[in-house]
């Protein structure tokens, strides 16, 4: 009784660790998801334009501007107006005199000035449009990469369980093989028969040894695809060989609905994203309307009253005028006007190029759900006659087996029903195995992955 029972535990303890090292299809999207690095890329892309969306918003606030500074400078000032080198120049300000005072003084100016656009006839609303544009840009380009990224998963997933069945299908076929050489080689060495069936013989192990090194060769290339997208090490990567080479997947809805792909929703974004920008570029011809309000105060270390020169810090710092000033101000760029008109026009160009964009995007995964339903189709009869064809191939292989074994066959006869017996081997694995794959071409069509992945285990 007490062997039974450890028998059990052993049972159960051996069934976890299979689980445990088996990655199934959701998990491993799930992984894909969270630490894919071009993932977390557009995930990045998606904050950045949602702090720029907040960024555009603070535009309806009015500018709140507070300066002060501390000059030590003459005051030498002259009748006449000139240019300020674009700001580069320095205003003086003092009395004209007839000739110049080169001592310095102190002096000390505070500003506070509030300036609100409070009339710009949409140009902030539009931009915040823009910016909102842009979010939705970088959502849609977040979900196409983990769209596309999970089909690609799921295709080498299978390809690998495929894969590794494969490989026991040649090895059988190798074993096979070796049978065939031990019995051959024993009969030439009685002089039973010719030497040349050795010669063949050695060469169908040799040609089934290439073909079970290539199917391993396969499987290892398809773990390290698999490992880069999950980031799981290739000695740990086990997938599920039962399942998609022995069941065969129910048919998903929308056959011919592509609207909810993420890549047709990435276009369309792009194509709004650049209405917005058209609009953004029209509405700058417009002009503003700001209502402004300043309040400044001035120290100097010239006395307002007496004229008296001081270059004592504490006589120039001290304010000794005070002023204030509310405006409403019209600033429209007359002369920028043909230069918008002509940024306008190539916008509308750029919208024309996305549109044309989207329907080529339309076209071709349309003409991708026409393929899939085909592949589909083709597919599901596959597995009708695969095992058929499996079933007379081995039993053409037994026969033409007997029959060389009796004298009454040729070498050549046995190769061929040997040969066609390793293709319905691989030809009935694959079959099951391609209507998953032809599935999973219809939900990368359609973007309803999810309806794939409701039918794996979990």
């Amino acid at each position: 009784m007490r062997v039974i029972v450890c028998l059990f535990i052993l049972l159960g303890t051996i069934r976890v660790y299979g689980q445990r090292n088996t990655i199934s299809i959701p998990d491993l999207l799930q992984k894909i998801s969270q630490d894919y690095p071009s993932i977390k890329a557009k995930e990045a892309s998606v904050k950045a334009a949602s702090y720029r969306l907040q960024s555009a918003r603070k535009d309806y606030l009015p500018e709140l501007t507070a300066a002060d500074q501390y000059q030590y400078s003459t005051n030498n000032g002259l009748e006449g107006s000139y240019f300020s080198n674009e700001g580069t120049a320095i205003s003086t300000s003092g009395g004209v005199r007839d000739q110049n005072i080169y001592n310095p003084v102190f002096g000390s100016f505070t500003t506070l000035m509030v300036n609100w656009h409070a009339f710009n006839f949409g140009k902030v609303k539009q931009s915040v449009q823009f910016a909102n544009s842009q979010v939705q840009v970088a959502k849609a380009d977040y979900n196409n990469e983990v769209f596309q990224l999970q089909v690609r998963a799921i295709d080498v997933y299978l390809l690998l369980a495929l894969s590794e069945k494969l490989v026991s299908v040649q090895q059988a076929n190798l074993e096979r093989a070796k049978v065939f050489q031990t019995y051959v080689q024993s009969h030439t060495q009685a002089g039973l028969l010719p030497g040349l069936d050795s010669s063949a013989s050695n060469a169908e192990v040799a040609r089934a040894g290439l073909a079970l090194l290539q199917s391993k060769q396969l499987v290892e290339e398809q773990k390290i695809q698999l490992s880069q997208l999950s980031n799981i090490s290739v000695d740990s990567l086990n997938v599920d060989t039962t399942t998609f080479l022995t069941r065969v997947p129910l048919a998903i809805s929308g056959d011919s609905a592509i609207n909810n792909n993420p890549v047709i929703n990435l276009y369309k974004q792009m194509l709004q994203n650049q209405v917005d920008r058209s609009l953004v570029i029209k509405k700058s011809a417009l002009p503003t309307i700001n209502i402004l309000g300043m309040g400044w105060a001035r120290g100097s270390g010239i006395n307002k009253s007496s004229k008296k020169y001081s270059s004592d810090a504490m006589s120039g710092i001290p304010y000794q005028t005070y002023n204030y000033m509310a405006a409403v101000a019209v600033k429209c760029n007359i002369l920028s006007l043909a230069k918008e008109r002509e940024e306008y026009k190539a916008a509308e160009q750029d919208i024309e190029s996305s549109r044309y964009r989207l329907d080529e995007q339309t076209l071709r995964l349309q003409k991708q759900m026409k393929n899939a339903n085909l592949q589909y189709q083709y597919a599901l009869q596959q597995t009708r006659l695969a095992p058929v064809q499996y079933k007379a191939a081995l039993e053409a292989y037994n026969l033409s087996n007997a029959r060389y074994q009796a004298g009454l066959a040729p070498l050549t006869e046995l190769i061929q029903a040997f040969t066609v017996l390793n293709r319905a081997s691989v030809d009935v694995t694959v079959a099951n195995n391609n209507v998953w794959r032809s599935l999973l071409q219809k939900a990368a069509s359609s973007g309803m992955i999810a309806d794939f992945v409701n039918q794996v285990p979990k």
